[in-house]
């Protein structure tokens, strides 16, 4: 396991562990941090895959496979990081309270999260241009959706 992957498997198992826990200020920064990188390197990935499904970039399949693959192991990380309830402390984040008063509705869009992003896996092995530009779409709107109930706007 390269360092990288080792550390960031690290950092999930001690914000996890925090979950039910009341933290402490500086694990509170953590637990944040840790679910930003997580979406930020979400947006990277999906970013270019975005331009291609509108004509903006050039479609380059191998791409798709390499983005849609890392967008499956980062889905799949999302329960973990957001597993910490960082309302009691003084964070910023963009994170609404609704998150952890909605736990269900939460999961329940974590969960089409992840089901897009296999769905992206499955269109990119394929090879079927079309068929990725759909899964693509698909999972940018639910994407947006989790941003529309979940989110403060920018």
């Amino acid at each position: 396991m390269t360092r990288c992957r080792l550390f960031a498997a690290s950092a999930l198992l001690a914000v996890s562990s925090l979950a039910s826990a009341e933290l402490t200020p500086e694990q509170a920064e953590r637990a944040v941090e840790t679910r930003q990188s997580v979406l930020h390197l979400m947006g990277w990935n999906i970013g270019p895959l975005g331009a291609m499904a509108r004509g903006r970039m050039d479609f380059d399949v191998d791409r798709v496979q390499t983005n849609a693959g890392r967008l499956v192991a980062l889905a799949n990380m999302l329960p973990d990081a957001f597993a910490p309830d960082t309302r009691a402390n003084e964070v910023s984040t963009e994170a609404l309270d609704v998150i952890w008063e909605q736990p269900e509705a939460f999961a329940a869009k974590i969960q089409a999260t992840i089901d897009a992003s296999n769905r992206l896996v499955e269109a990119a092995a394929g090879g079927d241009e079309n068929a990725m530009r759909e899964a693509i779409g698909g999972l940018g709107s639910t994407c947006g959706s989790c941003h529309d109930d979940f989110r403060a706007d920018d």
